[in-house]
């Protein structure tokens, strides 16, 4: 059977030095409202070591008293954080806390990212923490580059077992795939219902297998194999599709390619995910590419690309304007694609978007495979 395993949510300790009790309880409020990842603040006498430290440079001591947390708390990332730039090269965390904006920085930070560079009187900002393994510093301009770009990988939905599985659905016929001889899946389109021959574990793990030999045989109409059926097409092919894309986007989108949700999934009968309720709010209402989305909803991006591999896969994601310009050579490829994280919606890019959803609206033009979703989506 289909399980609903749920991903554990990351803890991050973290430790507040210099800051009033005003501050920090604007940060508690933040993180009570964030399920992503669990901040667990921390006080000096604990014991625990702190991931992310954040001092007051505006308190009295200021950079003095960051210097000793930095030397303090030598494993772990020491913010600065204050309203104006620090005079020292160090992370920089800025005021006043912004509640969109706030996990967005402090992954960045925790990645190393959002230093601030004091480098011959000149201040760059941001520019990636330096680490051992580095031979020569970064110049101003790839500093800025690396700090606000995320390399994320792609994979195409039409290999491996995912693939075959979405194959025998379209070919609307009874079909069973195996896997080294024996049986994984067995596909009966007529009846929207599939057997899942192998437990959760061994299913999941064949769809992260980038190569794998899948052969599909015709199951017999004289064959009491669809007795067997266990699961719906829909709840099979969303959990196959969120354990394939393993935090990578699903081919053919780019971070340029602007989507929406063309209906809410029904998520009680198919298998959680983190961040899905909030996803599924807003992108029913509005048309986004991953770059807006990843700045408009600061979420975890491996969350983000798996909701929209299984959203996509399933037919509940609608892509209103795939870019194909020539930059794409830069910007993505088969494997992997650069997601700016600097990127903010502009209201040209939102009017386009819409203009492009009503006009795909008004044409309703859709696959053999869309067809054949939108008649399971309504069952």
């Amino acid at each position: 059977m289909i399980s609903n395993d749920l991903p554990q949510v990351k803890t991050v300790k973290l430790l507040f030095i210099a800051m009033d009790e005003q501050q920090q309880a604007m940060f508690k409020m933040a993180f009570k409202m964030h399920n992503t990842t669990n901040y667990e603040v921390i006080s000096p006498t604990s014991g625990d070591k702190p991931e992310l430290v954040i001092v007051d440079g505006d308190s009295s001591g200021g950079v003095a008293t960051w210097q000793k947390a930095k030397a303090d708390y030598r494993n772990s990332t020491v913010v600065f954080f204050s309203e104006s730039p620090p005079s020292v090269t160090a992370p920089y965390l800025a005021k006043p806390i912004k509640f969109d904006t706030l996990f967005l920085s402090l992954r960045n930070l925790l990645k190393g990212n959002g230093v601030w560079v004091v480098r011959g009187g000149n201040n760059i900002q941001p520019a990636p923490a330096k680490t051992k393994s580095e031979q020569a510093p970064s110049s101003p301009q790839n500093a800025t580059h690396r700090a606000t770009e995320l390399i994320i990988p792609r994979f195409d939905p039409d290999a491996g077992l995912l693939g075959a599985f979405r194959k025998a659905i379209y070919q609307q016929k009874n079909t069973v795939l195996l896997v080294d001889g024996k049986p994984a899946l067995a596909v009966f389109p007529s009846i929207s219902r599939v057997w899942v021959a192998i437990n959760s574990e061994q299913l999941k793990t064949l769809c992260r297998q980038n190569h794998i030999t899948v052969e599909a045989k015709s199951i017999p109409e004289d064959n009491n194999m669809q007795e067997r059926a266990n699961a719906t097409i829909i709840s099979t092919l969303w959990q196959m599709a969120l354990w394939t894309a393993n935090g990578r986007l699903v081919q053919p989108l780019t971070p340029q390619s602007v989507f929406r949700l063309r209906g809410w999934p029904n998520l009680t009968r198919l298998a959680p995910l983190p961040e899905s309720l909030r996803l599924s709010a807003f992108l029913t209402k509005t048309a986004v590419n991953l770059n807006m989305l990843y700045k408009l909803l600061p979420l975890d991006m491996s969350d983000i690309l798996n909701y929209i591999a299984a959203t996509y896969l399933t037919d509940y994601l609608v892509v209103t304007q795939q870019n194909t310009s020539s930059i794409h050579t830069t910007q993505y490829s088969s494997t992997q694609a650069t997601v700016d994280t600097s990127a903010t919606p502009n209201e040209e890019q939102m009017r386009a978007a819409g203009s492009q959803q009503a006009a795909n609206k008004q044409s309703g033009q859709s696959g053999l495979l869309g067809r054949l979703m939108k008649k399971l989506l309504n069952k």
